[in-house]
């Protein structure tokens, strides 16, 4: 196999899972756009602030606040009071939870499927080389948010264990040195 023919293949298997990743998240939430990513954003880091989220998705606060509010009207999040009462704190209903619980099972789905056509070994295998590249596409410390947007948080483990989170260590390391 060439380089071109590698790279490629591996940009239509990327384009194909982020298809059907999408997909699947904006027909489980009812909801287009970023809708999926702020929900799961929220279950995350719940009471995260508009402004953070927004930038931790790489969108405009106008088109954030619209976004919220949306979400707001369909019942899934809330604005709670922050701590110094001029800000506004984002969290999940009991609905909004089950919506990304829904996402996040579809999202495992979308990947099990594809990663059925390898066997366990081969599975292993192409787990290493996900990873090293992943950890390399880290550029800066905050790349780590819009990459693992739709991510179940809790299957990398610790965070010493998620190859996005050791790329971003790095990356604040060589920053800070």
């Amino acid at each position: 196999m060439t380089t071109a023919k590698t790279a490629n293949t591996l940009g239509a298997l990327a384009l194909t899972l982020s298809d059907r990743i999408q997909a699947q998240a904006e027909d489980v939430a009812g909801l287009g756009g970023m809708g999926p990513a702020i929900l799961v954003g929220v279950h995350v880091d719940p009471g995260i602030l508009i402004e953070r989220l927004a930038a931790e998705l790489g969108r405009g606060q106008s088109s954030m606040v619209r976004a919220v509010q949306q979400l707001e009207r369909s019942g899934l999040v809330e604005k709670r009071r922050g701590k110094d009462r001029r800000t506004f704190g984002l969290h999940l209903t009991r609905s909004g939870r089950a919506r990304v619980l829904s996402i996040l099972d579809r999202r495992a789905k979308a990947l099990d499927a594809a990663l059925g056509a390898l066997s366990p070994k081969e599975q292993t295998i192409l787990s290493g080389f996900v990873e090293r590249m992943l950890e390399g596409l880290v550029r800066v410390e905050d790349d780590r948010f819009p990459m693992c947007r739709l991510c179940d948080e809790e299957a990398c483990g610790p965070y010493s264990e998620c190859p996005v989170e050791r790329g971003a260590t790095r990356c604040r390391e060589k920053a800070s040195g």
